[in-house]
């Protein structure tokens, strides 16, 4: 016999489940910026320095050599292993360090589905921003990407600068989000559509199903930033690895493959 009591015990147990991803990547997140600004950690989300090594981001490394027309080894270096981490990461990089999720797709833009080309729109961006870059001389995606801005304006609170410029742009992207009823990071990102292409490579650290346990539903679609349904989809390479879909589960059929 089920007592009211095992019943609100159960419940205060799936609202702790669901409560613990969030709140370690919002912690994963703050404490990276905070490293940041407090100039404890060398670098930013673009480049950060490790020791006599360097990690950079691809995107960026491809911007920099079609705006120079030059391979510096060192720099390619930088994002061969930047690439690396999303081999063995997948898209991690958008929901545990990258400040976007927790400002971006808000209000009315949470309900609606992603484009059905999303994935040529993207790749049109992406082609598109190197393709600036080339034509302008400049990695101008760089200076405007979110977390690169957010970065700076970790560091100019830890220099004592003006953090203005960071809320302003921030603010504008919101709005720009808002009036196109677009998810920024699901379907506008040229660095979320980046690394999306380049995590089909990563076969390490993936997020399935168990096909003897799972019952087809859409639990783990309503809580999935990227509409992503474990019991359909196939194409699982913009999986943010954010693990709402485990406790979301009613079936306790979602798995973590190493």
């Amino acid at each position: 016999m089920v007592t009211r009591t095992s019943t609100r015990s159960h419940k205060r147990i799936q609202i702790k489940k669901l409560k613990f991803w969030p709140s370690a990547r919002f912690v994963t997140t703050i404490g990276f910026f905070v490293l940041i600004g407090a100039n404890f950690w060398t670098g930013s989300t673009c480049v950060v320095d490790i020791g006599p090594f360097e990690i950079a981001c691809p995107l960026g490394v491809a911007q920099l050599i079609a705006a120079t027309g030059k391979i510096i080894p060192g720099l390619l270096l930088a994002g061969l292993i930047g690439f690396s981490l999303i081999v063995l990461f997948g898209r991690a990089f958008c929901s545990w360090i990258c400040p976007g999720r927790w400002i971006f797709n808000r209000g009315p833009v949470k309900s609606s589905k992603p484009w059905k080309y999303r994935v040529w729109a993207q790749r049109a961006i992406v082609g598109g921003v190197v393709g600036a870059a080339y034509v302008c001389h400049n990695p101008i995606f760089c200076t405007i990407c979110p977390a690169g801005v957010i970065c700076r304006g970790a560091i100019a609170a830890g220099t004592g600068g003006s953090i203005l410029p960071t809320i302003g742009w921030m603010g504008a992207l919101v709005g720009v989000e808002w009036a196109s009823g677009r998810s920024f990071c699901r379907d506008l990102c040229p660095l979320g559509a980046g690394i999306s292409r380049l995590s089909r490579f990563n076969p390490f650290l993936k997020v399935s199903n168990n096909p003897e346990t799972c019952q087809p539903c859409i639990a783990c679609e309503r809580v999935c930033p990227e509409d992503l349904n474990l019991s359909q989809d196939t194409d699982l390479s913009t999986c943010t690895k954010c693990m709402e879909c485990i406790p979301a589960c009613p079936w306790g059929a979602i798995e973590i493959k190493y």
